[in-house]
């Protein structure tokens, strides 16, 4: 048996709305389909989700009789639709806004300092979610030290060019 993304809707609804508010009136449940299948593959390219395919929005195990997808990692294609959605709305949000009609005036500002807030939340967020997964073997979390790469290169010359005096002609 398979897992439809589709019944995942609502809680992707959820996730990028306020209790009692609707965030986005004017996107279709298509729509956020949509963003839960770029979910899916974006923690299938994180290593997140190893062993399942999806097909509009059929989540299935690529191993014929396999388990289905735990609704635990339903959870994390929600939360990464929902990233998805929310870094999608902070690009197109206009933090300020100022009209003038004769003697009146009338001004909003959405701090762009929260709006960086919330980013680095779901960043971080992310973050751990990849680093508790790699700590209980469910994926693989690698972390490469680029300065420490380059002051060994620097050191032992192992990069030509690191000088402009090491032998290569170009």
């Amino acid at each position: 048996m398979a897992v439809d993304l589709s019944d995942y809707v609502e809680n992707l609804k959820r996730e990028v709305s306020a209790p009692g508010l609707t965030q986005l009136p004017n996107a279709t449940d298509a729509e956020y389909l949509g963003n839960l299948q770029d979910g899916f593959w974006e923690s299938v390219l994180d290593g997140v989700i190893t062993g399942f395919t999806e097909s509009d929005g059929i989540v299935t195990n690529k191993s014929a009789g396999g388990a289905d997808i735990g609704r635990d990692l339903v959870q994390l294609v929600v939360f990464y639709a929902g990233f998805r959605i929310v870094r999608n709305q902070l690009r197109d949000l206009k933090t300020s806004f100022k009209a003038k009609a004769g003697t009146v005036d009338y001004e909003i500002e959405q701090s762009a300092n929260v709006l960086k807030a919330i980013m680095d939340d779901l960043t971080k967020r992310r973050s751990i979610v990849l680093a508790r997964l790699g700590d209980i073997g469910s994926t693989h979390s690698y972390y490469f030290d680029q300065i420490q790469g380059r002051e060994n290169s620097i050191i032992y010359g192992d990069s030509y060019w690191i000088s402009q005096d090491n032998g290569y002609k170009y």
